[in-house]
């Protein structure tokens, strides 16, 4: 990108001239959100700054919390429960807008406190003082890969373990067209620094629960069909979640998007999870990104929507069937020739 060291030299000003820092992780957190964290943290410890990272508006992810100090460093708050008097600079992490920050209410920072936003969708809003958004970038901690070589910070296995894993989770393990010859080779000098990436991978893909298998089960006996099978979606209402006691991390987290996507002649999938009374959580995935970007769709029907071309999400706040009906209406009106 233009001027990227132009602005990691403002951010590193920002950080000299700050004490104490918040850090957060987006809503569902994903590998690429709790990387960044940890490595941001792990930097900012280690040159003196007090540091507090706050996973945000859901629980700790299950398939992270046996190969990373997630709840050691990261401290289970959202941004409603943090008193932002206390910190002099929030950097703001693979989140697009304040709604990737918490949609507990209106995120609103108070003058005296500086933002930094680093990320690398292409829906970010530059909503910081500084804003380091690359979107050429396959993922967030790609991004502080490159910031980290610009400041000369020496990699251990810890640092280069939190970075690989954000690209490995962003890229859906190298698939995804952002996987650039440049992500291929910074992973290759991550896993060479720690040498255990395969059982992180490993554990990444591999710690379901049962109630994530009982989802998939609930969420595969549900498909609809829609303009001659092109895309297909899964549904779940709110009442199957209320009576089976589902939490709503439970009720968005799984791989029911990336099991539909599998599925050859089905271009663009989702799963719509009503995870509230009238607030619906839609997952969308394409087999295309080059003709059917999904973050379009997103960013089109609910708040705070966005994502990356193969991969995105939004949340509603209607009950399943008028979401369902306005995810099929935005679909229609974006991509006609479907």
């Amino acid at each position: 990108m233009k001027n990227f060291s132009k602005t990691a030299k403002e951010i590193q000003d920002f950080i000299k001239n700050s004490q104490n820092v918040l850090l957060h992780c987006h809503p569902s957190p994903d590998p690429d959100s709790i990387g960044s964290v940890l490595a941001m943290k792990k930097y900012l410890v280690s040159i003196g700054k007090n540091v507090t990272a706050i996973i945000g508006d859901y629980d700790y992810p299950t398939n992270m919390v046996d190969s990373f100090p997630i709840e050691k460093e990261i401290e289970k708050k959202s941004f409603f429960d943090i008193n932002l008097e206390d910190f002099d600079l929030f950097i703001i992490l693979d989140s697009s807008s304040t709604t990737q920050i918490s949609r507990k209410g209106e995120v609103v920072f108070p003058e005296h406190l500086k933002t930094i936003v680093i990320d690398h969708h292409k829906t970010n809003i530059r909503f910081g003082d500084i804003n380091l958004v690359d979107e050429n970038s396959a993922s967030t901690t790609q991004v502080l890969y490159k910031l980290f070589k610009e400041w000369n910070i020496e990699l251990d296995k810890d640092l280069a373990l939190y970075l690989f894993i954000g690209i490995y989770g962003d890229t859906g393990g190298f698939q995804y067209t952002l996987t650039s010859p440049e992500t291929f080779r910074i992973a290759t000098e991550l896993v060479s620094v720690c040498p255990n990436y395969h059982r992180v991978v490993f554990n990444l893909e591999n710690s379901k629960r049962e109630i994530e298998v009982e989802m998939m089960g609930l969420a595969l006996s549900n498909i609809k069909k829609y303009f001659n099978g092109k895309v297909v979606l899964t549904v779940i209402p709110y009442e199957v979640i209320k009576e089976r006691n589902i939490s709503k991390e439970d009720a968005t987290e799984g791989l029911v998007p990336e099991i539909l996507r599998s599925v050859k002649g089905w271009d663009i999938v989702g799963s719509l999870v009503e995870i509230e009374d009238c607030v619906t959580r839609i997952a969308l995935r394409t087999r295309d990104e080059k003709k059917y970007d999904v973050s379009i769709i997103a960013k089109n029907v609910g708040t705070g929507g966005g994502g990356h071309p193969g991969a995105a999400g939004t949340t509603v706040m209607k009950n399943l069937t008028d979401a369902e009906r306005e995810l099929i209406r935005s679909i229609s009106n974006i991509y006609k020739e479907i």
